[in-house]
C-alpha cells in the first residue's frame, strides 16, 4: 500500500522546492517507511528510493521529536547513523510530519556549506517554527487528498448504482440544464450523456414537467405524461425531486419509465445484423469487415461505395447494430427512389399548411425519425444539389428545419450514405457539391464486387439455397457439380443480389433435392457457355431507350421506366450508365 504521502508525491515535492528556493538551503521529505517522497539538489535524484540503515530520520519517526544538529560529526543522534564517516551534511533541521498522533513523513532542512551550517545554528527556533508549519500544510494536502479519494469512490458508487437501475435517470441544474444521466435514461432518450450534458432539459427530453419544480419547488411522483418525440407519441411515468443545498433550490433529480415499452425495442423492425451474419470469407471481406468495425465505434459519418448489389445495405445495418447508437432507430431511405418533389419533406419534414395536401398537425422528417440513432441514406449521388445544400448544413449544424418552419430542431444522428455512383467524376462534371463529398467522406468503404471475391460465390449461392427452400417449403439440399461450374464462371454484373435472384429460381424450378444448370436462369447458363447473354447488348438498349421516351428522364419517369422493365431502379441506372443514356 502506499504511503499518503506517497498518493501527494507532485505536491510535497513542489512544497520541498518552495521551501529550497526561500531558505537557500537543500530540503528533503520522506515517509514513514524511510522512502524518499521529495529532494531537492544532491538528494533529487535519489526521490523514490528508500534510505537505508539507521539514521536521524529513523529517530524522529519513533520518537515524534523535532531535532536541530548543529554539527552532524559531533552529534551524538547521529553516532549511530551508518553513513556518517562518509557524510557530506554539516547541519541538519527534522520536524516530523503529523497527522493526529501518527508520524506519516519528516521534513529535513540541510546544510552542505559552512554559510548555511551558521543558518541553522543561530536561526534554528525560527527555521524549524517555519519548518512546522510546512509538515502542517503538507498533513492537511493528505487530508484533502483522501477526501477526494473518498468522495470519487462514493461517486463512482453511486454511478454503478444508478446504471443498474432499469429506470431512467437524469439530473439538472437550476438553470434546467443537463448534469447527470444514467445508461437507462440514454437508452429511452436515445443519446449519450456527453453529447447533451449543459443542453437544456427540452432540448434533450421535450415536453418534460421536470423544470416546474425549479419555479415551485414541488416534488411529484408518478406523473403521468404523454408526448410526441421521433415522430410517435410515448407514455411516461415520471417522479422528479428538487436538490436543496441551504434551503435553496440548486436543481432537480428525476427518474422515469416508459408506459409503452415497445417504444425500448427500436424504430427498425429489422432484426438486428451482426459482422458476423454477412456471409463470405474471402479476404476481400475480410479486410472490408475489420474496416466496418472500426467505423462502428467512431461517431463519424461513413460513405459506403460499391457497385450495385454489392451489399451496402446490410452493411449499414450491421455498422449500426454494432455501433453505441444500436439501441436507437436505423431509418433508411433511398434517394433514387422518391420523387424529386418529395424527397425533400421526406428528410426534412413538413409544418401544418405549409403546402396543398400537407398532413394536419404536420410530419416528422427522417433526420427527426433517427434522432438517436443512425440515418442510412441510399443511392445519395441521386439527391438534387438544391437538396445538396441543406444536407451540408445538417452535417455542419446538427440542426433540421422543417418545410414552413422557421424553427431549428436539434438532432443527433449518425449519418451513413450509399452509392454506386462515382461522386468524384459527378463532381467535375458539376452535378454533386464538393463540400458535401468531403463531408461524407470521413470514413469511406469500398466494398469488392462479387467478381472480386470468387471464393465466396459457393457459400452465399448455398446460404440463398437454403433461404428460399425454407421460403418455397422445398427440399432441396446441394448444388451439382456442373451447376457449380457455371456459378463460378459467370461475371455477375448484378453482384450478390443477381445471385439471390439466381438461386431463388433455381430453387422454384427445381423439381429434385440438387440444383441442375438447367434450374439456373438461362442468360446465366448460356454466358458462362458461350460467353454470349441471350438478350443481346443493342435489344437490351433499345428496350431501355423506348421506356424512358416513353416515361420521362425524370427521376420519377426512371422508377417508371424501371418498373415497365421487371427491373429496379438501381439496375436501370446501371445500365444506363453502361450504354451512354445518361
Amino acid at each position: 500500500m502506499i504511503s499518503r504521502l506517497q498518493q501527494i508525491q507532485v505536491t510535497v515535492q513542489q512544497i520541498a522546492e518552495a521551501i529550497s528556493s526561500v531558505l537557500m538551503m537543500d530540503v528533503t521529505i520522506f515517509d514513514q517507511h524511510m522512502v524518499r517522497i521529495a529532494g531537492t539538489g544532491y538528494h533529487r535524484d535519489t526521490v523514490g528510493q528508500r534510505i537505508i540503515g539507521y539514521s536521524v530520520g529513523h529517530q524522529v519517526i519513533e520518537k515524534r521529536e523535532e531535532y536541530i544538529i548543529a554539527d552532524i560529526k559531533s552529534n551524538d543522534a547521529c553516532l549511530v547513523c551508518e553513513k556518517q564517516s562518509t557524510c557530506m551534511e554539516l547541519a541538519q533541521l527534522c520536524c516530523p510530519i503529523l497527522l493526529g498522533s501518527e508520524v506519516i513523513g519528516v521534513i529535513s532542512l540541510i546544510a552542505f556549506s559552512r554559510e548555511q551550517q551558521m543558518e541553522i545554528i543561530h536561526k534554528g527556533t525560527q527555521l524549524l517554527d517555519f519548518i512546522r508549519k510546512m509538515a502542517e500544510l503538507i498533513a492537511a494536502k493528505t487530508v484533502e487528498k483522501s477526501t477526494v479519494n473518498r468522495l470519487l469512490f462514493l461517486k463512482n458508487q453511486l454511478e454503478t448504482v444508478l446504471n443498474f437501475v432499469a429506470e431512467g435517470v437524469i439530473a439538472i441544474d437550476n438553470a434546467a440544464r443537463v448534469i447527470n444521466m444514467n445508461f437507462a435514461a440514454e437508452r429511452m432518450l436515445r443519446t449519450k450523456f456527453n453529447d447533451v450534458l449543459d443542453f437544456h432539459i427540452n432540448e434533450v427530453f421535450p415536453g418534460t414537467p421536470i423544470p416546474e419544480i425549479l419555479r415551485n419547488g414541488k416534488e411529484f411522483l408518478d406523473r403521468e405524461v404523454k408526448m410526441w418525440r421521433n415522430g410517435r407519441q410515448h407514455h411516461y411515468l415520471i417522479n422528479a425531486k428538487p436538490m436543496l443545498v441551504d434551503g435553496v433550490i440548486q436543481g432537480a433529480v428525476a427518474s422515469f419509465r416508459l408506459v409503452n415499452e415497445g417504444y425500448q425495442s427500436g424504430y427498425s423492425k429489422e432484426a438486428p445484423v451482426a459482422f458476423e451474419d454477412i456471409v463470405g470469407n474471402s479476404k476481400n471481406l475480410a479486410a472490408v469487415k475489420e474496416e466496418a468495425k472500426k467505423a462502428a465505434f467512431g461517431l463519424s459519418t461513413v460513405l459506403i461505395t460499391g457497385e450495385s448489389g454489392t451489399g451496402k445495405e446490410i452493411f449499414a445495418r450491421a455498422i449500426h447494430f454494432t455501433s453505441d447508437r444500436s439501441t436507437g432507430p436505423l431509418v433508411a431511405l433511398n434517394c433514387a427512389a422518391i420523387p424529386e418533389a418529395l424527397l425533400e419533406s421526406e428528410l426534412f419534414g413538413y409544418e401544418e399548411g405549409s403546402f396543398t395536401g400537407a398532413k394536419k398537425g404536420g410530419k416528422p422528417g427522417k433526420f427527426e425519425l433517427a434522432n438517436g440513432g443512425t440515418l442510412f441514406l441510399d443511392e445519395i449521388g441521386d439527391m438534387p444539389l438544391a437538396l445538396q445544400a441543406k444536407m451540408l448544413r445538417v452535417l455542419q449544424e446538427r440542426v433540421v428545419e422543417r418545410i414552413g418552419s422557421v424553427k431549428v430542431i436539434p438532432i443527433n444522428v449518425r449519418m451513413i450514405a450509399a452509392t454506386n455512383r462515382n461522386l468524384e467524376e459527378m463532381i467535375l462534371e458539376g452535378r454533386f457539391r464538393e463540400d458535401l463529398y468531403y463531408r461524407l467522406n470521413v470514413f469511406p468503404i469500398l466494398l469488392p464486387a462479387l467478381r472480386e471475391r470468387k471464393s465466396d460465390i459457393m457459400e452465399l449461392a448455398g446460404y440463398f439455397m437454403q433461404k428460399h427452400a425454407r421460403a418455397y417449403g422445398k427440399d432441396i439440399q446441394s448444388i451439382s457439380a456442373e451447376a457449380e461450374e457455371v456459378l463460378l464462371q459467370y461475371n455477375w454484373p448484378g453482384n450478390i443480389r443477381e445471385l439471390e435472384n439466381a438461386m431463388e429460381c433455381a430453387v422454384i424450378k427445381t423439381l429434385g433435392s440438387t440444383v441442375e444448370v438447367r434450374d439456373l436462369p438461362p442468360k446465366i447458363a448460356v454466358t458462362s457457355q458461350s460467353g454470349e447473354s441471350l438478350l443481346q447488348h443493342s435489344a437490351e438498349k433499345e428496350e431501355i431507350l423506348k421506356a424512358l421516351k416513353k416515361y420521362g428522364g425524370s427521376v420519377e419517369g426512371k422508377a417508371q421506366a424501371a418498373a415497365s422493365l421487371g427491373i429496379s431502379i438501381a439496375t436501370l441506372y446501371r445500365k444506363i450508365r453502361k450504354y451512354g443514356l445518361s
